[in-house]
């Protein structure tokens, strides 16, 4: 327990961002298959996003630990822009709450599900954006739970919805062929095992080491899992296309 403790710590950026860049190759060397398939092709644009904001989003590490750096580190000091809340919190809680909910809309048959789950969304991102600019000091210099959850419910509730719809169709027979399903699942069991992660946030002590790897373990494993589901669902998946 030791040595996987001391090696994902040691190793945890590596480890996440090397299933989130494979991911996205495999989305790039494969476009040409789903060059027809709009839904797939807006999924593989959506991981090479993912990419481009975890990169964006590492400056704060990069300044912090690269002498060359330091002058934009005293430049940045006691500003919002020290730290990258503002930033995830714009692009990747956002961002992904929208990128699900309008994946999900296209793939989906049914006009009412489609109508269901726009309007879930429009109300959930208000909520969000209300609870941005009234927690706006706050949303510049950490996270908000209250917003987190909610992306995670939205998430968890669009991917629902495709299941349901699912069950009831004769597309169950042909599920593992269908990207929508290997993207639906793995959404769905990464938000199952992160929402508890999320709602425990505000009681993160960092000097509890057996919390702090627990944490770093559960979130690894499950990112993992997700990204690792995403590059299965590329290669094995047949393109869907609309009529």
């Amino acid at each position: 327990m030791e040595f996987l403790a001391y090696f994902i710590k040691s190793n945890y950026a590596i480890l996440y961002k090397s299933v989130e860049i494979l991911a996205a190759l495999t989305g790039i060397f494969l476009l040409r298959k789903y060059k027809q398939d709009l839904a797939a092709k807006l999924f593989i644009f959506f991981l090479i996003y993912v990419n481009l904001i975890e990169t964006i989003g590492s400056y704060p590490r990069l300044i912090k630990k690269n002498e060359d750096l330091f002058w934009i580190k005293d430049l940045l000091n006691n500003t919002v822009f020290y730290n990258n809340f503002w930033w995830y919190s714009l692009t990747w809680t956002i961002g992904s709450s929208l990128f699900y909910s309008i994946y999900f809309s296209k793939v989906l048959k049914s006009k009412r599900l489609k109508l269901i789950v726009k309007r879930v969304t429009s109300v959930l991102i208000l909520i969000q954006i209300v609870l941005y600019i009234f927690k706006f000091n706050t949303f510049m210099s950490d996270s908000i739970t209250e917003i987190n959850l909610i992306q995670l419910t939205l998430i968890m509730f669009v991917t629902s919805v495709y299941f349901i719809e699912l069950i009831n169709s004769d597309a169950i027979t042909t599920f593992y062929r269908s990207l929508s399903f290997y993207i639906a699942t793995a959404a769905f069991v990464f938000i199952i095992i992160q929402t508890p992660l999320d709602f425990y946030q505000n009681y993160y002590n960092s000097k509890d080491d057996n919390f702090v790897i627990l944490n770093r373990i559960v979130r690894l494993f499950s990112i993992m899992f997700m990204y690792l589901m995403y590059t299965i669902g590329l290669i094995v998946s047949k393109p869907e296309i609309e009529k």
